[in-house]
This record gives C-alpha cells, structure tokens and sequence, in this order.
C-alpha cells in the first residue's frame, strides 16, 4: 500500500494565509496598491538601484512574495496558541521578529534573482527593515482592531445579539461544556457525532439538518457521512488514490469522490 501525505500542517496555514490575504478583490487589491506604492516610492535605496519597470516588478515579488509566510506566521501563533495575538500588543515585537525570517529569506531570493550580491552584512540590514516594517504594519492592525473592539455600553445588546447570529445553531443543541470551536460532525444512525476543541456529544437529528446548523462555519461536507471545518483540517493524506483529511482533533476522515468538488470550493481540500 502506497501512503503519501500531500499537504501536512504548514502547507495547509499557507493556503489559509494566502486566501485571507488575497481571498477577495478588495484583499487582493490593497496588496496590489502597495506593491505599486513601494515601486512608486522606492524605498531602501530601490530608486537607484532599479530601472522604473524593474523597481515595480522588484516590488510586486516582495509584497506577495513576502505577505504570504508573514500573514501565516501570526496566523500559526493564533492557531496553535488557541487565542487572538492582536489583543496583546506584548507579542507583536516577537511576532514579528519571528516573521520577518521568512520574509527576508523571500527578499534576499528575489534581490538575488535581479542581480544583487547579498552578503551576511546586507542580510542583517534586510532582516533589519523587514522587522521594522512588519513590527509597523502589525502596531497599526492592532490599533484598528483594538479601536473597532471599542463600543459603548449602549451597543453591548446589540454585540451580543450580532455573537449569538453568528454562532452555528447546531452548537445550541450541546451542553454548555462542549460549546467550542466546530470542528467535525460525523451520521451515526440517528444520531449525528458533533464534535467541538471542548468535546463531542452525540445529538439525534438528521444529519442533513445538522449540516444546515453548521452555518455559518466555513465547511464542507466532505462525505456521506462527515462533515468538517476548513480551519480544522491540518494535513491531507493520499492512500492508493483515496483522499484522507487529518484534523486537529487527531481524527482521521475520507473524502468520498462526489463530495471532492465541494470541499474544494470550500478551501476544505485543496
């Protein structure tokens, strides 16, 4: 029997960085607009050291080349940390120190495509500037964020009731100590496994309604007899041409071949 793991962990968080930089026109064009700024601006020297068109293309590489693994850092800090960095502005520093690394690889890579010699001097002044501008862009989403977090008293009603909206009403039917994150439901007879990062619990309904509860998580089914949250899948599986799907709950699911599309469509395979 042939086992081959197609996308293991990190794989998987580049994926989901790359769609949640890019996901969208409107994320896709903010890069876009930043890449052309830098390329009009020309900053660290660029201005020089590049002809007009290569200095824009020179930035276009950096920007997405660049905002792919930093987004996938913060994004793999919150995942496995289990909570939101954005809200403590003591990781932010580390964070992005720790970002900038991959960043700087991708600089040095794409300096080096253009010519450029980069020696282990020029590689410390690199590693330099991206902190500084990863550091600056990460303080400025923490502002925004902590700002729109800052809501009268008035609106608490109102912020409760748009939370409740929001949370999948299959969660209702669990007992209070299983409702988490959604990360997998399973048909059992007639019953439907509902499993959360806080337990499982076994509900009777049919499964096609419990499907239909999971909204609004992003998910898929992704078998006659699964369904999963795209951000509980952590690696894919290939056996003998059957697709297996890892989650983070350590639980192993096929994916049936009529379902492969959707899930696809999902970001649940890929």
């Amino acid at each position: 029997m042939h086992r081959h793991i197609a996308n293991v962990a990190e794989q998987a968080l580049l994926h989901r960085a790359t769609v949640a930089l890019m996901g969208t026109p409107r994320r896709a064009s903010i890069l876009l607009l930043i890449a052309f700024l830098a390329g009009l601006v020309g900053p660290f020297g660029t201005t020089a050291g590049f002809f007009t068109v290569e200095r824009y293309v020179y930035w276009l590489l950096v920007t997405l080349g660049t905002a792919i693994p930093v987004q996938a850092v913060f994004m793999g800090f919150d995942r496995f940390m289990g909570h939101s960095f954005w809200r403590d502005a003591t990781w932010l520093p580390i964070i992005s120190l720790v970002a900038s690394i991959p960043a700087t690889s991708v600089v040095i890579l794409i300096a080096t495509l253009f010519g450029s010699r980069i020696d282990a001097p020029t590689a410390k002044e690199l590693y330099g500037q991206c902190a500084f501008v990863v550091l600056a862009i990460a303080t400025i989403m923490h502002l925004a964020t902590s700002q729109s977090r800052r809501k009268p008293a008035a609106d608490l009603p109102v912020q409760q009731a748009l939370a409740k909206e929001s949370s999948p009403p299959i969660l209702d039917r669990l007992p209070g100590a299983r409702r988490g994150r959604l990360l997998r439901m399973s048909a059992q007879d007639h019953y439907v496994e509902v499993v959360t990062d806080r337990g499982r619990s076994l509900v009777a309904m049919r499964f096609r309604d419990a499907i239909a509860e999971a909204r609004p998580v992003n998910g898929a089914q992704i078998h006659r007899s699964h369904w999963v949250a795209a951000d509980a899948v952590t690696a894919r599986r290939s056996v003998n041409g059957a697709i297996r799907l890892e989650l983070s709950d350590g639980s192993v699911v096929p994916v049936g071949r009529t379902f492969r599309r959707a899930a696809k469509m999902a970001n649940v395979l890929y």
